[in-house]
C-alpha cells in the first residue's frame, strides 16, 4: 500500500518535471487514467455535482478568451512578470467585473496564470449592455431568468430540484449561528423573529423550524406572489409576497448598484435590535493556490451568476464596501463550508458601539 506522504511528494515531482513521462506514451496514459480515478475517488459528492453541473464551462472560457484577445495578447506578451489587469482588459474589451469572473475561472483550469496580484501570464494551454446578460441572448428573451422559468415547467422543476438537493451533504449556517442565544434570547410569541427575504421554497425557513421546533416568535417567508405559490408547508410560517425593488431581496443575483438599492431598502424595517443575516458566498481577498480541492466550483458559479443575472461571486472586501454603502456594518462573518459559503451578520451603523 503506498504511504500517502511518499505518494504526495512523487506528484509534486511529477507536476515540476512533467516532460518525465512525455517519452514513454504508455506510461503517460497510464498516469492521466489513473490520476483522473483518484480525483473521482477522493472528490465530495459536492464536488462530483458541481464538476458535471459546470463541464461546458472550460470550452466557452477559452472561446471567450480566444475570441476577446486574451490568449493572443498573452501569447505575444515577453515580460516575465505578465501583462496587467488593465492591459487586458483594454485589449478585450470586457467590463472589469466580467473580465475578473472569467479570469479567475481561467487560472483555476491553468489557461492563464497569475504570476503576480493582478497580473498574468501564458501557460501551454494558451496559444456590454449592463441590462442585459448572456442567459437572455442565447434564450431571445427579454424576461429575466426567475420569470422565464415560470413558463417552462419542465426547466423550472429541475431547477429547483437541483437548489432543494445540492447542498444536502454541506453543513449551513445554522452550524455557526446560534440563533437562540444570539437572536431570539428575549423574543415573545407575537414578535418577528425571522424574515427570509427572496427566501424561494421556504427551505431557510424550513431549516430554522427543525434546528428550533420550539422557537417563538413569527417565522415570514417574503418572495414574489408566484414563487410563494409553490413554497414548502411548514408549519406556521407565514408567507408575504413582495416586489424585489419595491421592499426587498437577494444580493447574490444583482450587481453592485442594485445590491447597494435592496440592502438600503431593508434597513427601514429594521428595529433597534435587528440583525441582518446574509447566507452568501464570501470569497477570500487572496486567490487560493491553483490546485487547491474545490476551487474550481466557486470560480464557475460566478460565472453562472454573470451569464444569467449579470451579477458575480464578490470577495469579502467587496462586500464590506457594499455594505458599508448601504448604512450597514458587518459584526462577523463566518464560513461553513470549504466553499466560501459563509454567513454575514451586520446591523445598522449607528447600532454598534
Amino acid at each position: 500500500m503506498a504511504v500517502p506522504n511518499t505518494l504526495l511528494e512523487q506528484l509534486r515531482l511529477f507536476v515540476d518535471n512533467p516532460d518525465i513521462f512525455q517519452a514513454d506514451d504508455a506510461q503517460k496514459q497510464e498516469l492521466l487514467k489513473l490520476s483522473r480515478q483518484a480525483a473521482s475517488a477522493l472528490e465530495s459528492p459536492f464536488e462530483t455535482l458541481q464538476r458535471l453541473v459546470y463541464s461546458p464551462l472550460p470550452l466557452v472560457i477559452a472561446r471567450i478568451c480566444q475570441d476577446r484577445n486574451i490568449f493572443a495578447t498573452l501569447a505575444a506578451n515577453e515580460d516575465a512578470t505578465g501583462v496587467s489587469s488593465a492591459a487586458l482588459i483594454t485589449a478585450s474589451g470586457l467590463q472589469p467585473s466580467v473580465f475578473e469572473s472569467i479570469m479567475n475561472y481561467a487560472c483555476v483550469h491553468i489557461m492563464v496564470a497569475e504570476a503576480l496580484k493582478g497580473r498574468y501570464i501564458a501557460t501551454k494551454l494558451t496559444e456590454g449592455d449592463g441590462r442585459s446578460d448572456a442567459f437572455k441572448l442565447g434564450h431571445k428573451t427579454s424576461e429575466d431568468f426567475y420569470t422565464w422559468l415560470d413558463t417552462h415547467p419542465v426547466q423550472k422543476h429541475a431547477f429547483h430540484n437541483f437548489m432543494k438537493e445540492q447542498f444536502t451533504s454541506l453543513p449551513t449556517w445554522l452550524d455557526v449561528v446560534s440563533f437562540g442565544t444570539e437572536f431570539a434570547r428575549d423574543i415573545r410569541p407575537d414578535d418577528v423573529v425571522f424574515v427570509d427575504v427572496g427566501g424561494g421554497n421556504g427551505a431557510q425557513c424550513a431549516a430554522l423550524k427543525k434546528n428550533m421546533p420550539n422557537l417563538k416568535g413569527q417565522v415570514i417567508l417574503q418572495d414574489q406572489s408566484y414563487v410563494l405559490e409553490t413554497a414548502l408547508e411548514v408549519g406556521d410560517l407565514e408567507k408575504m409576497p413582495y416586489d424585489f425593488f419595491k421592499e426587498q431581496p437577494i444580493l447574490h443575483n444583482f450587481d453592485d448598484d442594485a445590491c447597494v438599492r435592496i440592502l438600503k431598502s431593508e434597513i427601514s424595517a429594521l428595529g433597534p435590535d435587528s440583525v441582518v443575516v446574509i447566507d452568501d458566498k464570501v470569497l477570500p481577498d487572496e486567490k487560493p493556490a491553483v490546485g487547491t480541492p474545490g476551487i474550481e466550483y466557486t470560480p464557475a458559479l460566478s460565472i453562472a451568476m454573470k451569464v444569467i443575472f449579470n451579477a458575480q461571486e464578490r470577495r469579502e472586501s467587496s462586500l464590506r464596501r457594499l455594505l458599508d454603502q448601504a448604512g450597514l456594518q458587518i459584526k462577523d462573518i463566518r464560513k461553513f463550508t470549504r466553499f466560501d459559503d459563509a454567513v454575514i451578520i451586520a446591523t445598522k451603523k449607528a447600532q454598534l458601539h
